[in-house]
């Protein structure tokens, strides 16, 4: 099984310059096979029930998925209601999303998860940690997850789906309502008090120091509302859009990274080196007359190397930037939060509602074969944030589309 432990206006200006800097964007459809030959498929999580204060993190096996050997362009996803109407970060917050691979034995069906074997991305972390395919949150809106042409992500392929077997897909939607809270910033951040947590799942006392995050904030637990609130309950949906095309050989397959910046690498002597995730962790607020940013970074080595074709950061409320840098130093990505200033879904004011990507031209960034890479991650340490999360997705291509092609 896996484990779901899954700003000041100086710095936004000065990691913008980094971003035009390392982030050249370009016509997808310039490389190869061209955009109408995308096919693009809508489908809907099961119904998520929910009321004033309650959360719902639930995993949804063998849901709707495009099937054959295909190679996927894009996934996005968002919350939406009964009529299908987008609803905002301020009435249900969208933690996180997921879409995780596996594969089961035929004639099963999916209420039996019995002998199930999940495939993994490309990334580093152990122990059934951030193995999903595709991820996002409350950014999921703004945030862009084209793979341009000829690059695509390569799933069904026959002969890497064991015999007796079927590839399937399964979605965890992690939904807090918050309508009605007592303190809406601290409900997001899944703060233990809010939700009178004080034991993890397996029964064991939190650490006092552990002040919130997903421990806290499981499925079915409310957070406090204010005295005498009632709402009415809702069913919303998780609506995801795939867009995929058939595979052929002109496509060039691309590898997922997860990189997380509290994995902590031990190697131990004449062991295997073991990467260890947290996931989440907090940012403790800064003393009293002090300017300063909570600053985090992490080192590991990337065994096999290659051309980065897209990155992204994933962070929470209170981000500032997120940044991956190679061996020399030098930006490979960096990728900067964007804040809403509205009400409306997808513009929702002081709420991550997206983050700026980066398409490097093929061939510009590459990650040599056993480079060391540096992830650092800045937080606004202003006020304490709990179960904030450090995250980088990397698509990275071993060859180039004219050496695929010899």
């Amino acid at each position: 099984m896996f484990n779901m432990r899954f700003v000041s206006q100086d710095w936004v200006v000065s990691c913008a310059l980094i971003l035009l800097v390392s982030c050249t964007t370009y016509s997808s459809a310039s490389l190869g096979k061209p955009e109408n030959n995308i096919k693009t498929s809508v489908f809907k999580s099961p119904k998520i029930e929910l009321g004033p204060g309650l959360v719902s993190n639930k995993f949804y096996f063998d849901v709707d998925f495009p099937r054959g050997h295909i190679a996927l362009k894009s996934f996005n996803a968002e919350l939406v209601d009964e009529s299908e109407k987008s609803v905002p970060l301020q009435e249900t917050y969208l933690h996180h999303w997921l879409i995780i691979k596996y594969h089961q034995p035929k004639n099963v069906t999916h209420n039996n998860q019995t002998d199930i074997v999940f495939v993994r991305n490309s990334g580093f972390c152990q122990d059934g940690t951030l193995i999903q395919y595709f991820g996002l949150g409350s950014e999921t809106r703004g945030t862009a997850t084209d793979i341009p042409d000829p690059f695509g992500i390569e799933v069904g392929n026959p002969s890497e789906i064991p015999y007796g077997y079927d590839e399937k897909w399964l979605i965890n939607v992690h939904a807090i309502d918050t309508r009605g809270v007592e303190d809406r910033l601290g409900c997001i951040e899944c703060r233990c008090d809010l939700y009178n947590i004080t034991k993890d799942a397996d029964g064991n006392p939190l650490s006092p120091d552990y002040k919130g995050g997903l421990d806290c904030c499981p499925d079915n637990t409310t957070c406090r509302l204010n005295k005498g609130f009632k709402g009415p309950k809702r069913t919303l949906y998780l609506k995801y859009t795939v867009k995929w095309f058939s595979w052929d050989n002109y496509v060039v397959p691309l590898k997922i990274y997860i990189l997380d910046v509290t994995d902590v690498l031990n190697v131990s002597k004449g062991g295997t080196p073991k990467h260890n995730c947290e996931v989440e962790y907090q940012v403790e607020p800064r003393s009293k007359g002090y300017n300063s940013s909570d600053v985090r970074k992490t080192s590991f080595p990337m065994q096999t190397g290659g051309y980065v074709i897209y990155g992204v950061g994933h962070q929470h409320a209170g981000a500032i930037a997120s940044t991956l840098h190679g061996q020399d130093g030098g930006v490979i990505c960096s990728s900067i939060p964007k804040y809403g200033t509205g009400s409306e879904a997808g513009n929702e004011k002081g709420y991550v509602v997206g983050m700026s990507t980066c398409y490097p031209r093929p061939g510009t960034i590459k990650i040599k074969d056993g480079e060391t890479l540096t992830l650092e991650i800045i937080y606004s340490n202003s006020e304490m944030h709990s179960g904030v999360m450090g995250l980088f997705y990397i698509l990275v291509a071993e060859q180039l589309p004219h050496q695929h092609h010899l």
